[in-house]
């Protein structure tokens, strides 16, 4: 039988994954740790450093609200992942589509930036002996807003220790030149309407970065948990004038409370 405090923990992880650095929500198979639900629906929030949804002073402590709901973790939608369609679900293996939402990149006076969006996604994810899932995902801007594709792999591992649930994961991430300049890129008239240097970025592996996450619960119905990712710039995003490190820390603390169908 599936404890309550299981169950607590495995909430928790999913509104973890606030910070941009894997979607371990429904989209991936580790080894369940919980009775399944029918629907579930999991609601908090908590101060994030290194990410912002509107991409402005990532720098600080943000607060960042969550949200996700679940249909027997087929039919999915949250804060990070958008929507999702897990079209092949089998215990060890997930595969499916989703409108991921695409967050905006900060206002910069006299540059055109990427504003709040949507990409189109396939993704797969399989779970290895040892509760090891490998996968990843493409995704291509859905918007219109020429910001072209990007691509992502993760391995992961899921555990609970005896203080809370521990996830810790190692990814890559890159993308077409389209979305490097879009994200990164200074155009000859940017250039002349700022201070910043003229500056056109190929595509190619862009970032890669290790995370890990600890869950624990509070009662019944509450958890609390935090995060820390380090993200090395790779490429040459790494030499954008728009960035002032190669490099970026995000570390975070939340909490969540978990509604849910009892069977």
């Amino acid at each position: 039988m599936i404890s309550s405090s299981a169950l607590r923990l495995t909430l928790l992880t999913v509104a973890l994954t606030v910070a941009p650095v894997a979607a371990l929500a429904q989209s991936q198979p580790f080894v369940p740790i919980e009775k399944p639900q029918t629907w579930k629906v999991d609601i908090g929030g908590g101060f994030v450093r290194g990410f912002s949804v509107s991409g402005d002073k990532s720098e600080d402590f943000n607060f960042t609200a969550w949200g996700s709901a679940s249909y027997r973790d087929i039919v999915y939608a949250n804060g990070l992942d958008g929507l999702g369609w897990n079209a092949i679900k089998r215990d060890d293996f997930h595969a499916g589509v989703q409108l991921r939402p695409r967050f905006k990149a900060g206002d910069i006076d006299g540059m055109d930036r990427p504003s709040l969006g949507a990409d189109a996604a396939l993704y797969a994810f399989k779970r290895l002996p040892g509760n090891i899932v490998v996968g990843g995902r493409i995704q291509h801007d859905a918007t219109g807003d020429d910001a072209g594709l990007e691509y992502y792999g993760s391995v992961s591992h899921q555990r609970v220790t005896p203080v809370g649930m521990l996830q810790a994961m190692a990814y890559m991430r890159g993308g077409s030149d389209e979305r490097a300049r879009r994200y990164y890129g200074v155009t000859a008239q940017e250039a002349a309407n700022t201070d910043y240097a003229a500056f056109t970025p190929s595509g190619g592996l862009s970032a890669a970065g290790l995370a890990a996450m600890l869950a624990v619960p509070i009662g019944d119905r509450f958890g609390a948990g935090a995060f820390v990712n380090y993200e090395q710039r790779l490429g040459d995003i790494k030499d954008s004038p728009l960035i002032k490190d190669d490099y970026v820390w995000r570390a975070g603390v939340i909490g969540v409370v978990r509604f849910n169908s009892g069977g």
